[in-house]
Formats: structure tokens, C-alpha cells, sequence
């Protein structure tokens, strides 16, 4: 997944929470909160990064530098 892919999906993901309330549907939260950790998850993978639980915070300027 690179830069644009990322930053698009994290845009749609925006947009679908906004329009699901608007819509007046319940859970979209969830929903958008689901689709952020998968969305997280393939961009960690990836880049090569190592696990949360191993890895440092300071790696996440990494998600939005070209790889």
C-alpha cells in the first residue's frame, strides 16, 4: 500500500463515518474504527515495521514519507 492508497483510504473512511450518520445508522464507529486498525495494520506491514508491541512511536512520521 503506498502513500496515496493510504491517504485515500483514510479520506473514504472519513467520509463513510460522516454519511453514516448523517444517514441516522447506529455503529458507524465501529465500523470506521474496524476498517482503521485493518487500514493501519497493511500499511505497517508494508513498510516492514516492526510489531506495536516491539516497535517505537517514533516510526509513525513513516506513514506519510514515501517508502
Amino acid at each position: 500500500m503506498n502513500r496515496t492508497l493510504f491517504i485515500v483510504s483514510l479520506v473514504l473512511l472519513i467520509a463513510f463515518y460522516i454519511l453514516w450518520g448523517q444517514l441516522g445508522n447506529h455503529f458507524g464507529g465501529i465500523l470506521v474504527f474496524v476498517g482503521m486498525v485493518a487500514l493501519i495494520y497493511f500499511r505497517r506491514r508494508y513498510l516492514d515495521m516492526r510489531p506495536y508491541w516491539t516497535g517505537s512511536l517514533s516510526d509513525i512520521p513513516k506513514y506519510f514519507k514515501l517508502p
